[in-house]
């Protein structure tokens, strides 16, 4: 089923990311502006403009085989390591597959493109679950597959 929604073709810097959604997402629903907003502010690269959608006590988590990992808490935490990441160069674009948003929370694949130390690419799929809360970003989960 995943194969159904995830691309491997990878598109040059220049060229436009996939934004999918999938049925179960509620367009009519109020957090899919603040989606939308926070989602044109981070590919601009415009960490100043994307932290207004989030939340003050904002978190975000990576999930792997030893569990949940805290990565980052609050705005300037935020701040410090996005705009590290996407100051560097090496953040490319993302994949975007939006497989639900229902009341406040929002289900989607994440293919992020990283370019590599020797010029080439690297794709990095993620699920994600993110969690709206008073109108902003509030938790979000990253569960990165481990190679098996």
């Amino acid at each position: 089923m995943l194969a159904a929604f995830v691309s491997e073709s990878l598109g040059s810097a220049e060229e436009a990311y996939e934004r999918l959604y999938g049925r179960f997402y509620e367009h009519d629903n109020p957090y899919a502006e603040v989606i939308a907003r926070s989602e044109a502010n981070f590919d601009s690269a415009d960490v100043e403009s994307s932290i207004p959608n989030l939340d003050d006590d904002f978190t975000l988590y990576e999930i792997t085989d030893q569990g949940a990992e805290e990565v980052v808490r609050g705005i300037e935490q935020v701040r410090a390591a996005f705009s590290g990441l996407l100051g560097s160069g090496t953040w490319l674009g993302a994949n975007v597959y939006k497989w639900g948003l229902t009341d406040n929370t929002l289900v989607q694949i994440e293919e992020d493109f990283y370019r590599t130390e020797d010029g080439g690419t690297q794709a990095v799929k993620s699920l994600v679950v993110v969690e709206h809360r008073d109108g902003k970003r509030w938790r979000e989960w990253r569960f990165k597959p481990q190679d098996r």
